[in-house]
């Protein structure tokens, strides 16, 4: 007769833990053949704001691109003629958030027309003041930055001063300068100005 001894009982179970692993690991692999691929996937849908701003009138309510900003002097002068020391300034405006995600914003003058903008820098100051056109209490354009909210209007109204240099010379006589415009640059509110 066949006796169980030892040897034989830890045969039996080192053949029974074999056994158990093959059947664990055929299950395993056999799983991840037949599991679907979009199991455990996530759908995400991504969509990016819009950036748009407009100039507005001092009201908020009467968009001011495309139009011409009349300049004004505080003093008994009628007749815009710009000398050394002639500062003027444009009617008051406001900047709006059209967009669908809050802005960064800064101000420059452009050449709408082509003209050489270094050379018009060379005659002229462009300076920045809120709510009161006082060149006393303006800023340089150029240090200039706001934010504004989504749909929020600038609650400042701002005036630009366009200044002749005093020390300009004889070559800028009788220039004009026609294609001068405001640009808005604006980023996303949580980005960073670039110059």
């Amino acid at each position: 007769m066949f006796r169980y001894n030892s040897v034989s009982k830890h045969l039996f179970i080192a053949g029974l833990v074999i056994l158990l692993c093959l059947v664990c690991l055929t299950g395993a692999t056999l799983a991840l053949f037949v599991s679907a691929p979009t199991d455990g996937t996530i759908g995400i849908i991504t969509t990016s704001g819009n950036v748009r701003v407009d100039i507005v009138d001092a009201t908020s309510k009467v968009s001011l691109v495309g139009q011409v900003l009349q300049l004004q002097t505080s003093s008994e002068r009628r007749e815009i003629l710009f000398e050394p020391g002639a500062t003027y300034f444009t009617q008051g405006f406001k900047v709006k958030n059209t967009g669908d995600i809050p802005i960064n914003f800064r101000l420059s003058v452009s050449d709408d027309e082509g003209i050489d903008m270094d050379e018009f820098y060379e005659a002229f100051e462009v300076w920045i003041a809120k709510d009161n056109p006082d060149l006393s209490n303006a800023e340089r354009l150029t240090d200039f930055r706001g934010s504004l909210k989504v749909g929020e209007c600038s609650e400042s109204t701002y005036y630009l001063f366009i200044k002749m240099k005093e020390d300009v010379g004889n070559e800028f006589k009788g220039k004009i300068y026609t294609g001068v415009g405001v640009t808005v640059y604006a980023v996303q509110g949580n980005a960073e100005m670039k110059e």
